[in-house]
């Protein structure tokens, strides 16, 4: 049995940055040596049994990067939803108010302050789909931003509570519907 130390590791890294590193059948990693792989957000590829599969070892890696994609999306979901509040003002104010307030509701998820939300049943319209004429309309950027926030917060709910997924596929209802409403 062959034992991969912290040091070890830092030694290869420095000559060339590790991205991953493979672990044969017989190698194993000190408590160090794994603490270092996961700070560094490198992939630890175990090797298992005769066959030479591989699987990848570390759950701990897989929460970092959830919680990466957490810190990640929901600023953008967030700015996403300004920039398009800010567009809505030069052309729509209701619709401008509206928008806010879902930029709004994407704060307080993010935050997970949902004892206050309240989600309503809403009736889901058929959403339209978005088409050229659609986009070149003077609302066509708003659009733009609301269809990249609903993506984001799909994105979102992979990695979430089950209270924040629901909060997120109520904000990706309301902003369809905004969408729908800016598309007549």
């Amino acid at each position: 049995m062959r034992y991969i130390t912290e040091q070890d590791l830092q030694m290869q890294n420095r000559q060339e940055p590790l991205k991953k590193i493979t672990l044969a059948q017989n190698e194993r990693l000190t408590p160090g040596a794994r603490q270092f792989l996961t700070d560094h957000q490198i992939v630890i590829i175990e090797c298992g049994g005769q066959n030479g599969t591989t699987k990848e070892a570390d759950n701990t890696l897989k929460t970092v990067n959830l919680g990466t994609k957490r810190q990640t999306f929901f600023p953008l979901l967030e700015l996403e939803l300004w920039e398009a509040a800010l567009k809505a003002n030069e052309i729509n104010r209701t619709s401008c108010q509206r928008i806010t307030e879902l930029a709004f509701l994407a704060q307080q998820i993010a935050k997970e302050n949902l004892s206050e939300l309240e989600i309503f049943e809403i009736a889901e319209t058929a959403t339209s789909e978005l088409t050229s004429e659609a986009i070149f309309q003077p609302t066509g950027k708003i659009i733009l931003k609301l269809q990249r926030a609903c993506v984001y917060s799909t994105t979102l709910k992979t990695c979430v509570t089950a209270a924040q997924k629901e909060a997120l596929e109520y904000l990706i209802c309301l902003i369809k519907n905004e969408i729908d409403q800016l598309l007549v």
